[in-house]
């Protein structure tokens, strides 16, 4: 599906699942066999109606709007901090130095819990998100071991009662407690977060820092005060989005869908990357256009399975960009020396090295 409209309607689609009973529960069952697969297959990412909204339903008001918006000062504070510290070497790694720091800073708010080794911690949570792509070989066994690494760590956390009461962990051992969820739920929930809490945002800033450069005029529109920074982190969600498909949605009975006719058991898969740039929602396609003021982008889904911290990840966005483009100008990003991850499913870099330039944006 690429279209805008046919995405969003297969995302919402309530007989397009996950996994459907019938044929393909014998697939999720043999995924079931890999250790991160199949904690995976316990959050919220691949859980289907009705067990999905008994996990997701709980912390969803933790993560509104309004509450997220409580966060804005501490995570401002963060970024200005860490690019403060970042010019004040030779060169700095937007990514390393910046972009990574402030996920971690924003999860430990988010989850409750303080990370005792956040690069390590960090590092697991980027190796397990390796096991959504899955290959011919099968999943990595480093992220496996990666998976094994992280339950165990939380596993620590909660037995040594280390959750702080203001955090959505906390929230969720409450269900434990009243026997609505299972301990490993509350366990492979928190995992999830580790690394869908650090893999939207970095990797989206790190695709923004190449866009802006690649597109000097509309970094101009920043540093002129010309847009906003929350409008600025809108867009680049839109065109840097690091997932360009999201799951395949697979048909629980026969149905009629976009003129075709989807027979149970058939999987769709529906294209974010394409759906983002779809001409007759977004008239800038494949631009750039920080002040389109258009919202309507699908870089953490939509439906039942909307990203649940997509209005920490603007924040996160808006603040990354304030910070970085306001704290380090007479920067500029070393675009021979940019370092892609080594993904297929998650688009973003390794490496946004910046070195001092003899342009100065103007304000």
């Amino acid at each position: 599906m690429f279209s805008h409209a046919l995405v969003s309607q297969a995302l919402k689609h309530p007989l397009l699942l996950q996994a459907p009973p019938g044929a393909y529960q014998e697939v999720r069952q043999k995924i079931s066999a890999n250790p991160a697969l199949d904690l995976l297959t316990r959050s919220m990412l691949l859980s289907d109606p009705p067990r999905h909204m008994r996990l997701r339903r709980p912390l969803a008001g933790s993560l509104s709007f309004s509450s997220s918006n409580g966060l804005f000062d501490r995570l401002a504070a963060k970024a200005s901090e860490l690019t403060q510290a970042a010019v004040q070497k030779p060169e700095f790694d937007a990514v390393r130095d910046i972009g990574l720091p402030l996920s971690f800073s924003g999860l430990e708010q988010i989850l409750g819990i303080d990370m005792d080794d956040p690069w390590r911690i960090g590092a697991d949570a980027q190796l397990m998100a390796n096991a959504l792509e899955i290959r011919a070989g099968g999943v990595d066994e480093d992220a496996n071991d990666a998976c094994r690494r992280l339950e165990a760590w939380v596993s620590s956390v909660i037995e040594h009662g280390a959750v702080r009461p203001n955090g959505i962990s906390a929230q969720m051992l409450a269900e434990v407690e009243a026997g609505r969820w299972l301990k490993d739920d509350a366990i492979a929930n928190i995992v999830f977060l580790l690394f869908a809490g650090q893999a939207t945002v970095v990797d989206t800033f790190g695709n923004a820092l190449v866009a802006l450069a690649r597109f000097p005029e509309q970094l101009s529109l920043l540093a002129d005060g010309k847009v906003s920074w929350f409008s600025a982190a809108e867009e680049l969600l839109r065109f840097c989005a690091p997932v360009h498909y999201a799951g395949a949605r697979i048909a629980a009975e026969d149905l009629q869908f976009g003129g075709a006719t989807i027979k149970a058991g058939q999987a769709v898969v529906p294209v974010l990357a394409s759906a983002n740039r779809d001409i007759s929602v977004f008239p800038a396609g494949d631009r750039l256009d920080l002040g389109s003021g258009i919202s309507s982008a699908l870089a953490f889904g939509t439906g039942l399975h909307a990203c649940l911290g997509q209005h920490v990840a603007r924040l996160e966005m808006a603040v990354l960009l304030e910070a970085l483009f306001t704290q380090a100008k007479g920067w500029c990003l070393d675009l021979p020396r940019v370092v892609r991850r080594h993904s297929v499913l998650f688009h973003g870099l390794q490496a946004a090295p910046f070195i001092r330039s003899a342009y100065q944006p103007s304000g």
